[in-house]
């Protein structure tokens, strides 16, 4: 079974609206193992949502609109689909009554303008919507299925769950499910990725991709099976073939982010961890503390942006900014000494470099960052490149801290 998915808006056209709604229709319709055979953009113009159906019904069987169905002069859609398939719009009453109810419950008199949104084609089949105002609706003809749902995403979403999906289950349109398994890399581009998976063999049914990321490589492993079991046992050669080839680039699965998995490392071992930043401007700390629990083992970080705090926060030796500067393995390494000592910490980490666009020298151009990793009885440091633009580079960076410390609990015995 395919599909086609239409978003209609002239906000999506410029820019104003990203189009999460078209992506939530394929995620779910692969799920269900029907497969997009494309998604269309239009606006807000009866002759384009036309054009767009008209496209639709040759490609698929079954088509998705989302978007147009509100009652203001502008929402096109479901006027433009009744005109295009030489429907008439009918008044469909307990869409009326329930939209009445609706006002009546926020104590206002419903305004006609809503009216339209209880017209639906005739022979359509409505879809009840408790979150709003606009049903969704099913066109059936001639071996062509056509839904409209509004724009609002939990509208539409909820509508797709409890009356589409139900629907297409009923009509035998829905296939084998497609299930999936995520493995997150980090640490190599993706060209490098590839090259070491080369030689992995996918059997039949199983599919792998490669999704590259700003400073990681995620791969999904997909494939359509009778159940989840049975696409399992499938995948586990593949599974085990990319850790193999892999190995330590390899940080997590299922949509787990490096700091979730460093936390949990650190949260397993009974260990804290302090930062010192410097060019990333708080975004490790930033991105540790958006994990849920982290204050059992995250005890707190200094951005020290200028020398001065260096020196007055972290303990930085003037002579130490004086002879290495700033960006240098050796401030590095007693940030993180001081980072640890004032927190009392089990690990420190601590970065410093040039995020750009300005401040490089030919011996420290723009994209240079340090890095040092303090505990106790040991300091490690490392310098690295990672060009781009700024927010290249913080983000690049930021990760790179956060790998070196599951690196090293890793050798330590500490999971991932």
């Amino acid at each position: 079974m395919e599909a086609t998915v239409i978003a209609v808006g002239d906000e999506l056209l410029i820019g104003k609206t990203v189009n999460e709604n078209a992506t939530y229709l394929s995620r779910r319709l692969a799920a269900l193992g029907i497969a997009t055979r494309r998604q269309i953009v239009v606006g807000d113009r009866d002759d384009d949502v036309a054009a767009a159906l008209e496209e639709a019904r040759a490609l698929a069987p079954l088509a998705i609109t989302t978007g147009g169905l509100g009652p203001t002069a502008d929402d096109r859609t479901l006027a433009a689909a009744a005109k295009h398939l030489g429907l008439e719009l009918v008044l469909h009453q307990p869409t009326l009554k329930e939209i009445e109810r609706r006002f009546a419950r926020r104590g206002m008199k419903m305004p006609e303008v809503n009216v339209g949104q209880a017209r639906v084609p005739a022979g359509s089949r409505v879809l009840g919507n408790p979150l709003g105002t606009a049903p969704g609706i099913i066109i059936e003809e001639a071996g062509w299925v056509l839904c409209l749902l509004p724009g609002v995403p939990a509208e539409m979403e909820y509508i797709f769950e409890h009356g589409l999906v139900p629907y297409l289950e009923k009509k035998g349109y829905v296939g084998e499910r497609v299930y999936e398994k995520q493995l997150h890399a980090t640490g190599l581009p993706e060209s490098a990725v590839a090259e070491r998976l080369a030689e992995v063999a996918l059997p039949a049914g199983v599919h792998l991709a490669y999704l590259p990321q700003t400073a990681q490589v995620n791969l999904r492993l997909w494939g359509a099976a009778p159940d989840e079991e049975t696409f399992r046992e499938r995948a586990r050669p593949v599974l085990e073939a990319v850790r193999r080839g892999l190995g330590e680039h390899i940080f997590g699965e299922d949509g787990a982010t490096l700091e979730q998995v460093v936390g949990e490392m650190l949260r397993a071992r009974g260990e804290t961890l302090a930062l010192a930043e410097s060019c990333t401007g708080g975004l490790i700390a930033k991105r540790v503390t958006d994990v849920a629990g982290a204050s059992a083992w995250f005890l707190g970080g200094v951005v020290s942006y200028a020398n001065e705090a260096k020196e007055n926060f972290l303990g930085v030796a003037e002579s130490t900014l004086a002879a290495h500067g700033a960006v240098s393995e050796e401030t590095a390494r007693e940030m993180a000494l001081g980072a640890r000592t004032r927190f009392g910490a089990t690990y420190a980490l601590a970065v410093t470099g040039v995020a750009g666009p300005s401040g490089g020298t030919a011996e420290k151009p723009v994209g240079t960052a340090c890095f040092a990793l303090a505990e106790e009885g040991a300091t490690t440091s490392d310098r690295r490149n990672f060009g781009g633009g700024r927010d290249w580079v913080r983000r690049r960076a930021s990760q790179h801290a956060l790998d070196m410390l599951r690196r090293r609990l890793r050798e330590k015995g500490g999971g991932r």
